[in-house]
């Protein structure tokens, strides 16, 4: 038998832990989640970023158990086999409820891509999480 003090502090550590929202890849292809997801704090600003290696698309999914809505912003930037040759640099911020999708542009033949992902949620939390393919 569980002692009741225990109890109660297991309890609340599952409770602080489950704040994280499962992050599904977009529909249309076999995507590769790059790295964990990151969930942010209530009212916290979150920020990652993540490589993709000779990526064919990209894509950035936030969701959120909360009402209230989520603010992401997401950055890319692509390079063919060197930052000397070709590049791309894009970016845009998304607000809405639930969840969120981006399919930020890939330069055609890029060697790399890097996305750096900012996200909040004003008194809640969201997970985000980038894939490739």
């Amino acid at each position: 038998m569980i002692p009741p003090a225990f109890a109660v502090v297991a309890v609340s550590a599952v409770l602080l832990a489950g704040g994280a929202t499962r992050v599904d890849p977009p529909k249309g292809g076999p995507w590769r989640q790059l790295g964990k997801a990151v969930t942010s704090r209530p009212g916290k600003l979150a920020h990652f970023f993540r490589t993709a290696q000779s990526p064919e698309a990209l894509a950035v999914v936030a969701t959120s158990g909360s009402p209230k809505p989520i603010h992401l912003t997401w950055f890319s930037y692509c390079e063919f086999e060197s930052d000397d040759a070709e590049t791309e640099e894009n970016e845009a911020t998304l607000t809405g409820r639930r969840r969120l999708s981006a399919l930020p542009h890939v330069l055609e033949g890029a060697t790399l891509c890097n996305v750096s992902v900012t996200m909040r949620v004003t008194g809640g939390r969201a997970s985000a999480a980038i894939f490739s393919r």
